[in-house]
């Protein structure tokens, strides 16, 4: 019997390492962005499961070309790699610091009514940028391109100036 027991303790211990070190192989990520939205699938079309607002730590669970897949809420969801860093995000610091008589007199009295909403929630002027149509992404034409491939022939002909 106590054989049997020593089995069981072993395997049992086994077992916790196994899960122990599965836990410490997982990467964690901080979202970069104010929200990255969570997929069903590694594609932009897939269905959004949730989203992830700007510094929180998401644990990857593996990697699909360039997205990170990650558990969440017990399923699997991807993320765009591109919103995520293994650092946390750097901290907005003040640079001014001078009483507020001082600064009133160079500073322009009222601001336009997309820069007091886009300062309200806390978009740096990147952000502004990008979500004010400035700067539109094209999803479709990046799944594309994500899924086209060249083949190491069709890569030699073109560098000897070839057409693929």
């Amino acid at each position: 019997m106590s054989s049997l027991r020593t089995v069981t303790a072993l395997v049992a211990l086994a077992l916790v390492l196994t899960l122990v070190a599965q836990a410490l192989a997982q990467e964690a990520y901080y979202v970069q962005s104010v929200k990255a939205k969570v997929l069903s699938a590694p594609t932009f079309k897939a269905k959004v499961l949730g989203e992830a607002s700007r510094s929180t730590m998401l644990r990857s669970v593996g990697k699909e070309g360039s997205w990170v897949k990650i558990n969440y809420y017990g399923r699997d969801g991807y993320v765009a790699a591109i919103l995520l860093s293994p650092s946390p995000p750097m901290a907005k610091l003040t640079l001014l610091k001078t009483d507020s008589s001082e600064f009133q007199q160079g500073v322009r009295r009222r601001a336009s009514t997309y820069t007091s909403a886009a300062a309200a929630r806390g978009l740096a002027a990147d952000d502004r940028r990008r979500l004010s149509g400035d700067d539109k992404l094209d999803y479709d034409g990046l799944e594309k391109v994500e899924k086209y491939s060249l083949s190491e022939d069709e890569i030699v002909r073109f560098m000897q100036g070839g057409k693929l």
